[in-house]
């Protein structure tokens, strides 16, 4: 089962938090807590979020647009990697020839750019 922290032990985690700013990242909608019946809880990696995004206010000063932009850009990669994961899964469990055959193919496409 996934761990989860309600607001007050995510602010205990990540030093440079406070409420109003989980709030902030909340409005923004780049922070998503799970509703439960104990109130909003928030995962690991919601943490690891909030620290990146404190990190870049505190740090290097990023301004509210680019927070969301950044964050949007990151879900996407993040979305990306699961999905090419998948695909070399899926591919793990092919005959060797059709490995043989995109192995291949990818050098032919990679040798062309």
């Amino acid at each position: 089962m996934t761990k989860s922290y309600a607001p007050e032990q995510v602010i205990e985690k990540v030093t440079s938090l406070t409420p109003e700013r989980l709030s902030y990242f909340e409005r923004l909608q780049i922070i998503s807590p799970v509703q439960t019946s104990d109130g909003p809880r928030y995962r690991t990696l919601d943490i690891r979020r909030i620290t990146l995004l404190c990190e870049l206010t505190d740090d290097f000063e990023v301004n509210e647009d680019a927070l969301v932009i950044i964050m949007s850009l990151l879900d996407q990669l993040h979305g990306t990697r699961s999905r090419l994961e998948q695909v070399v899964q899926a591919l793990g469990d092919e005959p060797s020839e059709v490995k043989l055959r995109v192995s291949r193919r990818l050098h032919e496409v990679g040798a062309a750019d």
